[in-house]
């Protein structure tokens, strides 16, 4: 009779490396273990569960409907084990701890700074390193237990899987503005419009941004289309194009905060684009004490930000995300 109690966390190591490789070879490399090492559990997988978890087809190993209803449990075993792992090394090492963080560039240049300086001081034994990406991979690291906490926005729809492994806060809550040089003449307007943006040369964040997302929805609503374009992969980057007066842009205004920017010159943008900023941690990895005290440094230091919550400060602190 099948037994799947002789399985244990290294089977469902090797299991959920498998179907994350585009085969047996790649899975091993990962592993460090052997081709034959690999093909033998997946064997002794599907003999003590008794089911078929794989089939070869055009010479290739695909996964069964079972294989990829057990992948999600069997990624939880895979990542206790590390964890457990990571843990009992750490036991015999002098080593100090460490806190990783990831971040796209507003939370990355106006909260990030002080919210570090603030944790040295507390915690001069622990060191804190931070990964600079896009909300999209910043979304993707804190779901695969990369980093221990995400500073970002809130999910667009092609991340929500990664969110559905995440807890999430709420800690800024603003309102899109547009930046350009302060020798541009829409510097003029108290107020930026669909319609200003027409003819211009509008510096976009890419597509799947939840900045652009939103920007698209609003253009399409008011009948309008802004003029041609130019693509830059962050706002940190849209900001220094505005800076030398090669377009106009669309961001969130907590990265003006910083005031390195000294001839960019923000203008409300109206209908209101509602933008939030939130912490992320994995919803199945404990947080360590280290984390969640530098996590409550960021909130803080969002909330004392200059015209911080513009839709409310009070709202910020209890909206919570599901």
């Amino acid at each position: 009779m099948p037994d799947p109690s002789l399985l244990n966390g290294r089977h469902f190591q090797i299991f959920t490396a498998v179907l994350r490789s585009r085969g047996l070879a790649e899975a091993a490399l990962k592993l460090g273990i052997s081709k034959a090492a690999v093909s033998k559990t997946l064997s002794l997988m599907e003999r003590e569960t008794g089911v078929a978890l794989f089939v070869r087809e055009h010479g290739r190993l695909e996964p069964t409907a079972a294989a990829r209803r057990l992948l999600p449990r069997a990624e939880q075993a895979a990542n206790h084990l590390a964890w457990a792992l990571e843990e009992a090394t750490a036991l015999g090492q002098a080593s100090t701890r460490t806190v990783t963080v990831a971040a796209h560039a507003p939370p990355l240049m106006a909260l990030l700074p002080k919210a570090i300086q603030r944790f040295q001081v507390s915690h001069p034994q622990v060191n804190v390193r931070v990964q600079v990406v896009g909300p999209p991979e910043v979304l993707k690291q804190v779901a695969h237990h990369e980093v221990d906490l995400g500073v970002t926005n809130p999910p667009a729809p092609n991340t929500i899987s990664y969110v559905q492994m995440c807890e999430r806060r709420t800690i800024s809550e603003d309102l899109m503005v547009a930046v350009m040089h302060r020798r541009h003449p829409l510097v003029a307007r108290s107020v930026v419009r669909p319609e200003d943006l027409v003819g211009l040369d509008v510096i976009a964040l890419p597509e799947e941004s939840p900045t652009s997302l939103l920007l698209r929805a609003t253009m399409q609503e008011a009948g309008v289309q802004a003029g041609k374009g130019i693509m830059a992969s962050t706002s940190m980057g849209v900001c220094a194009l505005v800076q030398q007066n090669v377009g106009i842009g669309l961001i969130n205004p907590m990265l003006l905060s910083t005031g390195i920017f000294p001839d960019i010159v923000a203008r409300p943008f109206r209908p209101r684009i509602e933008l939030w900023t939130e912490i992320y941690h994995s919803a199945i990895r404990p947080l360590s004490d280290e984390a969640q005290v530098l996590a409550t440094y960021i909130e803080e230091v969002a909330l004392a930000l200059p015209g911080a919550g513009t839709l409310g400060k009070s709202r910020a602190r209890s909206r919570a995300a599901k």
